[in-house]
């Protein structure tokens, strides 16, 4: 058998071992049922979708920020407590300090290892607005969560290099543009830091 041949071989069984291997991962016994995905779980994914928001700050040739806002609305936090339900089997909602009021979960991402950068708590060096009638309102609250393992099943940006917020105002919370209002009421939410000005409109 040639060099040639050989590698064809290897190759081949390679790839048959890879594929067995990956049967064998989705093989559980029966009585073990594999939590779904967030992308899985569509009924959450949609609603998570709709209200989340990306954005990645991007200058002088360097990714300096990526942070991603998600409403906790009213709708959000009914679909939250139906996943919280189906894999935790507890249905009771973990937003507690928001309650009624207008909260966001938010994830910051900074490149490199100065990880105060990314520190939405820092006042000098974010600042975190919601736009009302009457003019930006400051947050009531702005909480670091810690528990990525727990959160990770819930939001889509959270990993190792990120930093995850609950940030509160106190103004009532509502559905963006509700087909139910008169008017539509947008929520416009403003971050911003010596690099950019992210203006997030739900």
């Amino acid at each position: 058998m040639g060099p040639a041949k050989s590698r064809c071989v290897v190759m081949l069984v390679t790839l048959l071992a890879q594929l067995t291997l990956a049967g064998c991962v989705s093989s559980v016994e029966p009585d073990v049922d594999l939590t779904p995905s967030l992308a899985e779980d569509t009924t959450y994914y949609e609603v998570l979708t709709k209200s989340t928001i990306k954005r990645t700050v991007f200058k002088n040739f360097e990714t300096r920020a990526i942070v991603s806002a998600t409403y906790l609305s009213p709708e959000f936090r009914a679909a939250f407590s139906e996943r919280l339900e189906r894999v935790f089997k507890r249905g009771d909602l973990h937003f507690d300090e928001a309650k009624d009021k207008a909260a966001f979960f938010v994830s910051v991402e900074v490149p490199g290892l100065d990880m105060e950068r990314a520190d939405l708590t820092n006042p000098y060096h974010w600042s975190v607005m919601l736009n009302g009638d009457q003019g930006p309102i400051k947050p009531i609250l702005i909480k670091r969560i810690i528990d990525k393992e727990r959160w990770r099943a819930f939001f889509v940006n959270v990993n190792n290099w990120s930093s995850e917020y609950l940030v509160i105002f106190d103004v009532p919370a509502v559905n963006a543009n509700s087909p139910k209002m008169v008017v539509k009421t947008p929520v416009r939410l403003t971050i911003a830091n010596a690099d950019a000005q992210l203006n997030l409109s739900w």
